[in-house]
């Protein structure tokens, strides 16, 4: 019996049950760590602050506990409302509730976000902040800079997931959704980098990159690397997030001549359109392509 099944016609289901399935189910759904973690907090935040059972979710009932998250930034309340969003829909289609109380409140409003990858010397200042001895470090942070992964796919590579035959050296990704590709590792430097911190590790089986804290060797957390990355931004002279990096790879593409499709299924963007937004065009790489196509168009007449 399923988690959702095991509550399904129920008059009134507890709240905290109905979360414990819908959670459940996302799992089954092979959703990544991070993202249940999300959602495990922001329902909890709501459970805290709303009493009642999931049946007396009403409209007002979510107005009030918007408001107490109107001092959180813009994208915050609305990963907020977009987790209560999910769960809601979720048991609505469980036929937990009679309607979606959601569907009756106008949600916050983001701006698309405007392109802002790092140049390429911004990149090399960071990565040289490294200390030599941080060759974890130092591999995650090129990798990200050189492929456009994603932080939690990084993570989540196995060393089972890297081939490294001659010439054909790839990555295996599961990427959001569950969505799996297969990166090649086109840089000799990062192929170096990869063999080199293999051999030094001695990592046969299990996580590429793992925690050093007390010798354990558990998973790197993500909070970990964004401690360390600002760590290094600050010794480089550098104002940057963890994810201009994957900006500054989809411009690099673009600019060097690399078709969209090709950079959406690099970056393992579902659409078109937000690959649309990462690629961010130099004006002289668009002014040789114009002149490009004028010459040859006057060839032809």
């Amino acid at each position: 019996m399923s988690p959702s099944t095991a509550i399904e016609g129920a008059p009134s289901p507890k709240l905290s049950d109905a979360v414990g399935a819908f959670l459940a189910d996302l799992g089954h759904a092979n959703r990544s760590p991070a993202t249940l973690r999300a959602y495990r907090g922001d329902l909890a935040s709501f459970s805290q602050h709303f009493a009642g059972e999931l049946g007396e979710i009403t409209p007002q009932a979510l107005r009030s506990h918007f408001a107490t998250l109107v001092h959180l930034a813009p994208a915050t309340r609305a990963r907020r409302e977009a987790s209560l969003a999910s769960f809601l829909r979720w048991a609505y289609r469980n036929d937990l509730i009679d309607a979606d109380p959601m569907s009756k409140l106008d949600r916050v409003h983001l701006e698309p976000p405007e392109p802002r990858g790092l140049a390429k010397e911004q990149v090399e200042a960071i990565l040289g902040a490294i200390p030599r001895g941080r060759s974890r470090d130092r591999l995650l942070f090129r990798l990200l800079a050189e492929t456009g992964l994603r932080v939690g796919e990084a993570l989540a590579l196995h060393v089972d997931d890297i081939a490294l035959a001659p010439d054909d050296e790839r990555l295996h990704v599961l990427g959001k959704g569950g969505r799996r590709r297969t990166l090649l590792l086109d840089d000799p430097r990062l192929v170096a980098q990869i063999k080199r911190h293999l051999k030094e590790t001695s990592y046969r089986h299990g996580p590429l990159f793992r925690a050093e804290k007390n010798g354990v060797g558990g998973p790197l957390r993500y909070s970990t690397v964004q401690e360390h990355w600002a760590t290094y931004c600050a010794k480089a002279g550098v104002t940057a997030t963890i994810h201009q990096l994957r900006h500054g790879h989809a411009t690099e593409l673009i600019n060097g001549g690399v078709s969209l499709p090709t950079i959406r299924k690099r970056l393992g963007h579902r659409n078109l359109q937000t690959t649309l937004r990462y690629a961010e065009q130099a004006d002289a790489t668009a002014d040789a392509e114009l002149g490009a196509w004028r010459r040859s168009r006057e060839a032809g007449s």
